[in-house]
Order: structure tokens, then sequence, then C-alpha cells
């Protein structure tokens, strides 16, 4: 049952200069980054299936189904038959939420949680932004219900050349109550144009 007014949100910033771990972070891991490259190369020019069209590289089963039909039936046909496969720019914008809350102060496999958190958003921030996709990063931990702190890290209009010397002053706070932080995500992110949203 949805209880209104049940959480409050504040929103913030980060402004601390972290240029120290950005930098450690894309040597660490260089490897990781250009397998993330190659993947985000693949996802970007990827060929997608237009429909129903006048001419095309192959037929469109669908489209021929319904032209049988209305050849069958009387009614005159459609000449659009064929798939047409483009190279179209993808409408995609990403929202990474980071948990910042103390669970996050653990240990996994030998590393801290909150540190490969931060270093997950570096290397996807440096491939976002090298493909031109909209995006955000935000972290969020909370003191009860009544206190959720929602931090911005990088706001969608804002350079990452400026935002990722921020992502190294993370620190785990608090608890994890996530519905108010993703709710909050969700009504910044619906202020964007883009169709495809991914959270």
């Amino acid at each position: 049952r949805y209880k209104e007014n049940y959480v409050k949100v504040f929103p913030g910033t980060l402004n601390a200069n972290r240029s120290a771990f950005y930098h450690t972070t894309l040597s660490k891991h260089h490897l990781v980054l250009m397998h993330l490259r190659k993947m985000m190369a693949s996802y970007h020019n990827k060929l997608l299936s237009i429909k129903r069209q006048k001419e095309g590289s192959e037929l469109d089963i669908d489209a021929l189904t319904d032209r049988y039909v209305d050849l069958h039936s009387g009614m005159s046909p459609s000449e659009n038959v064929f798939i047409n496969r483009l190279k179209k720019n993808k409408d995609l914008g990403i929202l990474l939420l980071i948990d910042a809350s103390l669970s996050s102060d653990g240990y996994t496999d030998g590393n801290r949680i909150i540190d490969v958190a931060k270093e997950v958003s570096t290397l996807f921030g440096e491939i976002l932004d090298e493909y031109h996709v909209d995006f955000s990063i935000a972290s969020f931990n909370s003191q009860t219900r009544n206190h959720i702190s929602y931090t911005i890290l990088k706001d969608f209009k804002e350079s990452w050349q400026v935002a990722k010397h921020h992502l190294g002053g993370i620190q785990p706070a608090g608890y994890t109550r996530i519905g108010g932080a993703l709710r909050h995500a969700a009504t910044e992110f619906n202020k964007t144009d883009t169709f495809n949203k991914w959270l």
C-alpha cells in the first residue's frame, strides 16, 4: 500500500576532487576498459531492423502474410514487404545508482564493495562519454525513512571531464533504504528526453 509522504529524500552533490582515484582506476583496469569498449562498439554498430519497407535486404514474413490475406479478401495489398537493416542512433540514457550505505563497506573476494562500485562507475563513465550516451551517476544512503541522502556525482547535463574526479570521494554511511532513492532517480530520469531509459 502506498504511503504518501512516508519518506524524505534530500538531494545533494559531491564536489570532492579525487583525481588520483580516477587515474589509478584507469591504470589498474585498462584491459577491462578495452573489453567494455569493444562491447559498446558492438552495441553501437548494431543494425536495426526496419519492417514493412518498399525495399530491403530480406522479406518481412508478417507483411507478406498480411499481403496474402488482403489479396484473398479483395482488398488492395501493401507493397511494403521488405526488412531494411540500417544503422540508427541509439536513443539511450543511463542512470547508475550506487548503494553508499555502510553495507558497502564490507568485502567480497578481498575487494571492498564501495571501491568496486566506484571503479565500475568510473569505467562505464569513460565508455559512455566516448559514445556520447546521455548518463548520470548518483549514490544514496539513509538515516531512517525521514532522511535519505541522494548524492549526484554526475548530472545528465554535466561534463564527464569534470564529474570523473568526484567519484573517488564517495564514503559509506548510514543504511540502505532504496525505495525513496529509486523513486527520486526515476523522477529525475523522466525529465530527460531519451526514449530508452536504463536505471
